[in-house]
């Protein structure tokens, strides 16, 4: 419920309504990529050899997840006046109790099975649930909009914290209490030094980093954008119907996506939405501003390959941890995910870089500035021309990946003889 409209409404509460600048907010947002390079390696690889009676990834949930709702109260919720000092404290507490959390959370997702296609389906079906809150906090928007007549980002965020801070405590229990954690290998612990050099020398990780970076940097770059974009380029006052048509449409495309990864695997798919998505983008540059049914579909294709970006780069990632552990004897996919998550994090840091960039060729968000077409034409160019560039790179490391279901067959095989032995 929180990933867009952290990226999208954070930027707007912080520069509009509360005065900070552009620059300074970007200086932030770049600052907390800082703090995940060194919490994220440790946290992977202290959940990866923490064993404890309950587990080596329900204690990190039980003490991440109260620092992380006090976090998202107090940000969310800023009184008028705030310094940029208080934005980066809890951005940066934030960001520490989502890995807190999170890495533990998504490892675990990871071990539940070691079947090339299950491990999709496992990862389609948290990508649908993450659908549903983008959609329930999109719908919040268009209430906000629609009956109170409350479009201001500051409005739209604390309604979104107030059901937040309820739910996730739910969600949290039903996973602590109802989950199994399955069986590792019992091998000897890896140091952390020996595990990130070997996790470095695992080339297809390497690679499969290169190409969450930019996918994940191309689409945040936009993604801070996205509300300057929508409300001043396209002339869309209220955003709500957008954002419900966007992740409305991703959430029925999963099934789509599914059946791609199945028949072509995982690395077909995902390019093919990078093709669709590079199309979009130039394409909606050519919406002048009042063409709102235009911009409309456009918006709505964009949506269908949103599930692609999110869920199929972590289902490659499982493949890849499996090479590792036939190499080491030790299943350590928290300290693979960490990595992951700190390029991901590095990645969502660029959405910082493009708003310094767009204050710099003359944009301003304040209330009583009006942009003019140059100032405008830059917002496009950033919002559709840079993430186009960078998907290039990206298609092409996937479309050669070869971490195919044939080959991983004969990895599973491998592990499955190992793992029969130790029993």
């Amino acid at each position: 419920m929180l990933g867009y409209p952290l990226g999208a409404y954070i930027p707007r509460l912080y520069s509009t309504e509360m005065g900070i600048s552009l620059s300074m907010i970007g200086v932030v947002i770049m600052c907390a990529a800082i703090f995940d390079a060194i919490t994220d390696p440790a946290m992977g690889h202290f959940s990866d050899r923490w064993h404890t009676r309950w587990g080596r990834r329900r204690p990190w949930m039980v003490l991440g997840i109260p620092i992380y709702l006090f976090a998202i109260w107090m940000l969310l919720n800023p009184e008028v006046g705030v310094t940029v000092i208080y934005l980066g404290f809890f951005f940066l507490l934030l960001r520490a109790s989502t890995t807190l959390f999170g890495l533990p959370y998504s490892a675990w997702g990871l071990e539940l099975s070691s079947d090339y296609n299950a491990r999709t389906m496992i990862q389609s079906a948290r990508e649908k649930f993450v659908l549903a809150g983008l959609l329930a906090s999109a719908g919040m928007v268009a209430f906000s909009e629609e009956i109170f007549g409350r479009a201001d980002a500051g409005s739209v965020l604390h309604y979104i914290s107030l059901v937040v801070i309820v739910l996730i405590p739910l969600a949290a229990a039903l996973v602590i209490w109802k989950v199994p954690e399955v069986p590792t290998y019992n091998a000897p612990p890896v140091s952390f030094k020996d595990g990130v050099g070997r996790m470095m020398k695992n080339k297809l990780f390497f690679r499969l980093l290169v190409i969450e970076l930019l996918i994940t940097g191309g689409e945040n770059f936009r993604n801070t954008l996205s509300l300057l974009f929508i409300q001043d380029y396209i002339g869309l006052s209220s955003v709500g119907r957008a954002l419900l048509l966007y992740f409305g449409i991703g959430l029925l495309a999963i099934p789509f996506w599914d059946w791609l990864a199945k028949r072509f695997g995982k690395h077909q798919s995902l390019a093919a939405a990078m093709v669709l998505v590079s199309a979009v983008s130039i394409g909606v540059l050519t919406v002048s501003h009042g063409e709102h049914m235009k911009f409309y579909i456009l918006f709505g294709l964009k949506g269908f390959c949103f599930g692609a970006f999110a869920y199929l780069p972590r289902a490659m990632l499982a493949d890849v941890v499996d090479l590792d552990t036939i190499r080491t004897g030790s299943a350590r996919p928290a300290s693979y995910f960490a990595i992951h998550g700190f390029v991901t994090k590095c990645a969502a840091s660029f959405g910082g870089l493009s708003l310094p960039i767009l204050a710099y060729v003359g944009y301003s968000s304040l209330p009583d500035v009006q942009n003019g077409p140059t100032e405008l034409m830059w917002l496009g160019i950033l919002y559709g021309i840079v993430p186009t560039a960078v998907f290039v790179v990206a298609f092409y490391l996937s479309v050669t990946w070869p971490l195919n279901e044939t080959m991983h067959k004969k990895v599973e095989r491998i592990l499955g003889k190992r793992y029969a032995r130790q029993v």
